[in-house]
């Protein structure tokens, strides 16, 4: 069946389609530790080739699931079925109108390359996760990205003006601020009369990427286009999306800041936030790179990376003055930069976080290790805190600790020794304990009114855990909206609606 689907495929498709064996086994995983075997990998180069896509799809009975650079962290991007991957073709850059400060582009684009050529304009679209160099437009919408600037300019959410997209049926759609096609608008008429108890029913975080974010749709006006921001493809394709844009901020100023316990820098978030920074992020010893180590001149404590947008260069002293006030008394300054290649200098140690957390689990990269995205209020991040390193110190484990202090957002994976070559049973009780671990972390984070993933989104890993943070309502939701969209249940199934 499949090789007359191949045959079928290449006779009308424009771009490429494969099942040769080694694109098959490359796109069988992503950066998770999951591994699916897809049937066909495909590279449309228009809107006509995904429709057919879809068409054979559904003519064969297979999913289909879309694939940017493969960054995501729990198996978003992987399928049994058919792949899509829109970097080779669908990378564009279709527009880009300064005067109303908005880019549009193709979903393939490298948000990297973007920044360069809007870099060229002085603009910028401050969502930069730490796989920016490399990681597309269309996978950071599809899983809400941030990043460090998320504290100051909030998720990829908040910069969507204008999506559009392909329904499962192929049929065309879009979404804009205050306006949609018919068929977008009766799927969301339901919502309308009941959006405020919605809201009141998600997390009270300021960054969240579990589930369908319908708290944003309506909020403060019609802004259908949300829908998509951390729907991880499984309401429809995205063509191209208008994003808005910036002006890079006219002065920086970034701050290293050295606390001796991850405790105690979480007692000070609130001082520290009061001064405006636009990043706040948090680096403990386990994840430092040696020349971080060698600034701090100790191996233990942890380290913040604080930094200031400002339009006037006098600003520098009064922030500074600030800074010291409010880090004072256990809070060090141990460097600051004020240049734009020196602060990059500095953020490349933050940016390397995630390489140094997976060089220290390599071969331990359990399944159960999925609490690394939870998300609670700052009001509360002291005392969660305080309940994650208890729970390491009770089945003492080692551990590693890093990422957007300022949103409450810390990414933390234990350290597991590996047990490859040993019996069965040791598996065993390690998954048990890390099954124990994820309940008790997600239990809290319950309790604080927090997200299991603030960031990084569900996937296959985390879609089992979403009834962890919203009710039956919302969860039927949730389902209604899946089924809508997708009746036939073909696009990336398996992730946020089971």
């Amino acid at each position: 069946m499949f090789v007359d689907l191949l045959d079928e495929l290449k006779f009308s498709f424009k771009g490429e389609v494969s099942n040769e064996s080694w694109i098959k086994d490359y796109y069988s995983v992503d950066s998770s530790n999951h591994r699916i075997l897809p049937e066909l990998v495909c590279f449309p180069k228009d809107e006509d080739d995904i429709k057919i896509s879809l068409d054979s799809a559904i003519k064969n009975g297979l999913s289909i699931s879309c694939r940017g650079a493969g960054t995501s962290l729990l198996g978003q991007s992987l399928s049994n079925g058919i792949v899509l991957d829109f970097t080779k073709y669908m990378n564009k850059i279709l527009d880009l109108d300064l005067q109303s400060n908005c880019v549009d582009v193709q979903p393939g684009i490298v948000k990297g390359l973007l920044d360069k050529e809007l870099r060229k304009h002085n603009k910028f679209l401050p969502p930069n996760p730490a796989s920016s160099n490399y990681c597309t437009i269309g996978g950071m919408v599809s899983n809400n990205s941030s990043g460090p600037y998320g504290l100051g300019y909030g998720s990829i959410l908040g910069y969507l003006q204008y999506i559009d997209f392909i329904y499962s049926d192929g049929k065309k759609g879009f979404a804009q601020n205050g306006l949609c096609d018919d068929r977008l608008n009766k799927f969301l008429q339901p919502l309308f009369s009941i959006h405020d108890e919605i809201s009141s029913m998600y997390p009270d975080v300021s960054k969240n990427s579990c589930g369908y974010r319908l708290d944003s749709i309506f909020t403060p006006t019609f802004n259908p286009q949300n829908l998509f921001a951390a729907s991880e493809g499984t309401l429809a394709i995205i063509t191209s999306l208008k994003l808005k844009i910036i002006d890079l901020p006219i002065f920086r100023s970034l701050y290293m800041v050295y606390f001796s316990s991850v405790q105690k820098a979480c007692m000070y978030t609130s001082k520290i936030l009061s001064t405006r920074p636009a990043a706040l992020e948090l680096l403990d010893s386990p994840v430092m790179d040696s020349s971080i180590k060698s600034i701090t001149a100790s191996n233990n404590g942890c380290l913040l990376f604080i930094e200031y947008f400002y339009q006037h260069q006098g600003e520098i002293n009064s922030i500074s003055k600030l800074l010291k006030s409010a880090v004072y008394s256990e809070g060090k300054v141990v460097e600051q930069a004020h240049d734009l290649d020196s602060i990059n200098n500095l953020w490349g140690s933050r940016r390397n976080a995630l390489n140094m957390a997976i060089k220290y689990t390599v071969g331990n990269r359990k399944p159960f290790t999925i609490f690394e995205d939870t998300a609670v209020s700052i009001d509360h991040i002291y005392e969660y805190v305080t309940d994650v390193l208890a729970l390491y110190n009770k089945y003492n484990l080692s551990y590693v600790i890093y990422g957007h202090l300022g949103n409450g957002n810390l990414h933390t994976r234990p350290l597991i020794t590996d047990s490859s070559s040993s019996d069965d049973l040791l598996n065993l009780t390690q998954t048990k304990m890390l099954h124990d671990i994820t309940n008790s972390i997600f239990k809290k984070v319950k309790e604080y009114r927090g997200t299991i993933t603030a960031e990084h989104g569900d996937g296959i890993s985390r879609t089992p855990y979403i009834k962890n943070v919203y009710n039956s309502f919302i969860l039927s939701y949730f389902k209604y909206i899946k089924k809508s969209f997708d009746p036939s249940n073909i696009l990336n199934p398996g992730k946020i609606v089971l």
